[in-house]
């Protein structure tokens, strides 16, 4: 059983969570939203614990071993879940991420449990691109239309994935769409002034986030004669080719690869900065965004972000509003918004104090951890009595 010496929040009710790995470091959002719910106790089931020092939680069950990871991984099946997940004691499971609800399924089928899915982006993208074809991708093919008849419930962080589940599942009635929030109290503006304006962009070096192009964009900021600071936090499969790309573009004095940095250093320097970057694109395999956490954590610190029209983004920035928007891939567009910014203090005040507005009207993380209880109170009380 996980360990139980943490207290419980005043219960309505149990979930059962399922993850793959908890948790990576770019999966913090699932950490905070755990943490922050009030009336539901939440025990994790995942494949493999990571970074229990940067993320502890005491409710966390896996297999203990790297052949009972293996097993669990390959079968999709797991005994010890399968008893903890009979007795009773549960009220309903919950996957984050389609691609790991293929994991929660044969419990939800065997004890007939309540089940909910949010997807997050590239879960879907998977559905929809050359990602099919990916060997390991096989089993969530061959049970997403399953996955998608069973749930009771499937969250889709931005109305463009909520489109996309609405077509393929055939089930309107069971999407809603439900973003997850920003701790307003850890990201909060900090009274702080650059003798260099700093610029960040916070992400895995994948195609997705679009570093390529935010590089580009800044060494024609710079050649434009504007000062500025780049600094890109993160690691990845692509970030030797953003080194050398910025190694070609002779902006090296000006980029500092930060790499992967604690939550708290984080908000920290996302606080500090001038202008955060956000410059994501929909990738040649179809890979996506949802709902791009750093944008609203940019915003909570009161930052203005220059972000494209991709995905979740035009609801988390206000174009000219609380931030800038551009098109995909359009580094002049990206260039023209960075240095209006860098050029207008005044305007980066402007955008920045109605971002924070913005994100404690639509994003505090317990505002939404509380919506997402009240889906969990409606699946349980609308649910038709009786196996299905």
């Amino acid at each position: 059983m996980p360990r139980t010496d943490a207290p419980d929040p005043p219960s309505a009710g149990r979930v059962a969570l399922f993850a793959d790995r908890f948790l990576p470091y770019s999966q913090t959002f699932i950490y905070e939203e755990i943490r922050a719910h009030e009336r539901y106790a939440v025990d994790v089931f995942c494949k493999e614990r990571r970074n229990a020092d940067r993320f502890p939680y005491e409710r966390v069950v896996h297999p203990t071993t790297w052949l009972g990871q293996r097993i669990y991984e390959n079968v999709g099946y797991w005994p010890r879940f399968d008893r903890m997940l009979g007795r009773g004691d549960y009220d309903l499971l919950h996957a984050h991420f389609g691609t790991t609800a293929v994991y929660a399924l044969p419990y939800v089928l065997r004890h007939d449990l309540p089940f909910v899915v949010t997807f997050w982006g590239n879960d879907v993208s998977v559905l929809l691109g050359t990602q099919r074809y990916n060997p390991k991708n096989w089993r969530y093919l061959a049970l997403r239309q399953t996955i998608m008849d069973r749930a009771d419930r499937m969250l889709c962080v931005s109305r463009e994935l909520a489109a996309f589940v609405r077509e393929m599942s055939g089930r309107p009635e069971a999407i809603e769409v439900w973003s997850h929030g920003v701790d307003l109290d850890r990201f909060r503006p900090v009274e702080h002034e650059n003798e260099v304006p700093s610029v960040v962009m916070v992400g895995r070096f994948t195609e997705k986030k679009g570093h390529v192009y935010a590089l580009r964009a800044f060494a024609n900021t710079l050649g434009a004669g504007h000062a500025a600071h780049l600094t890109l936090i993160g690691d990845g499969a692509r970030e030797g080719r953003c080194r050398a790309l910025v190694r070609d573009l002779g902006i090296g004095d000006r980029v500092t690869f930060a790499g992967v940095r604690p939550p708290a250093e984080v908000a920290g320097r996302l606080a500090r900065a001038d202008v955060a970057l956000v410059p994501s694109v929909v990738a040649r395999n179809h890979d996506r965004e949802g709902s791009p956490t750093v944008a609203k954590e940019a915003g909570a610190c009161g930052v203005p972000v220059v972000a494209t029209c991709h995905a979740g983004l035009p609801e988390i920035v206000d174009d000219g509003e609380t931030g800038l928007l551009v098109p995909e891939r359009n580094v002049e567009a990206l260039t023209d918004a960075l240095g209006r910014l860098l050029d207008d203090a005044a305007l980066r005040r402007r955008l920045g104090q109605a971002a924070r507005e913005k994100m404690e009207r639509e994003f505090e993380l317990h505002a939404q951890v509380r919506t997402l209880e009240r889906h969990y109170d409606q699946i349980r009380r609308d649910r038709p009595a009786g196996p299905r």
